[in-house]
């Protein structure tokens, strides 16, 4: 995560200016305004890249409003899909028909190509998720029906939780994990959507929606050292020849997607904690049973043997 701006450093009577120069220099056009909020004043703008085209933004603070009308739109309409998950006090949102109050913790989506309003009075703000419509695979009309019936999507509380996570435990570096993590990320957007829109989904959305589930499986059991494609498919009552083709379409086998999960999580874990822990406790922990190839693979895959990684990141 980057932090883009932080006004609490800044000289209040600077403060506003700060965050309009801020937000207009990497938003698309619009009237924003920021307040104060019961004696307070302060701003704080973020942004990380997840991945695969897909990148967030977290803007919260003391007030804060954002309208696009048809001058706006006229002026530029990029044709990505924003979804945002409320934070820290209710917000007004209107957009595609919407007029509704957004309460904490719930989504909101905007179709940038549509006309929007969109004010929070009290301390709080958004976190959105930014999808280009050719990343998506979405009509625009499709996107715009889901605004209104995101609830009733039976995915609209794994997909709160997944944003609420998004970013909390650091960033991933670039690499595999962070392209299987933007590209999931899509995947759950677009299965949000179609479902919420009752729009009838497509083979290739089914698909995609199936290969998330995987993921996701995949992802919680990686500990296990009898993980593979045959386990995987037999917990989604498929067919084994059914599971490669839907991997293969994503360019990847389900061997290498969990070799290199298990190694990016491996790593992470050994920077976490330094040399506090044993080298073979972290490859047993990430399905590893035989630490000499655990280390071989991690060389392989990082150019350096997990103790020397281990070093780098030993805390004083």
């Amino acid at each position: 995560m980057v932090v883009v701006l932080d006004t609490g450093s800044l000289p209040v009577a600077e403060r506003v200016d700060a965050v309009q120069d801020a937000v207009a220099n990497t938003e698309i056009p619009a009237i924003n305004r920021f307040g104060a909020h019961h004696g307070e004043l302060w701003h704080r703008l973020s942004v990380w890249d997840l991945g695969a085209g897909v990148h967030a933004t977290r803007v919260e603070g003391t007030g804060l409003s954002v309208t696009r009308g048809p001058k706006h739109i006229r002026a530029a309409a990029p044709e990505r899909v924003g979804l945002g998950l409320q934070l820290g006090a209710r917000g007004r949102f209107s957009h595609c028909g919407m007029d509704a109050i957004l309460g904490v913790g719930k989504l909101g989506l905007t179709d940038g190509t549509s006309a929007s309003d969109y004010a929070c009075r009290g301390i709080g703000g958004t976190k959105l998720v930014i999808i280009d419509y050719e990343q998506l695979g979405l009509r625009v009309d499709i996107v715009r029906a889901a605004v209104t019936r995101l609830e009733a999507s039976p995915l609209y509380g794994l997909v709160i939780a997944h944003i609420a996570a998004l970013g909390e435990e650091g960033d991933i570096p670039a690499g595999p994990a962070q392209l299987m993590l933007g590209s999931a990320t899509t995947q759950l957007v677009r299965a949000l959507i179609t479902t919420a829109a009752d729009a009838r989904p497509q083979r290739d959305d089914l698909h995609d929606t199936l290969y998330l589930r995987m993921t996701n499986f995949a992802q919680q059991h990686l500990g296990d050292p009898t993980l593979d494609a045959e386990k995987i498919a037999r917990a989604h009552h498929i067919s084994l020849r059914q599971l490669y083709s839907i991997w293969a379409a994503q360019g990847v086998s389900p061997r290498q997607w969990i070799m290199t999960s298990r190694l990016e999580g491996a790593r992470a874990d050994l920077a976490r904690h330094g040399t506090t822990v044993a080298v073979s406790a972290v490859a047993r922990k990430w399905g590893f049973v035989n630490a000499a190839h655990f280390t071989r693979r991690f060389r392989d895959a990082f150019g350096i043997s997990p103790r020397e990684w281990q070093r780098t990141h030993n805390r004083p």
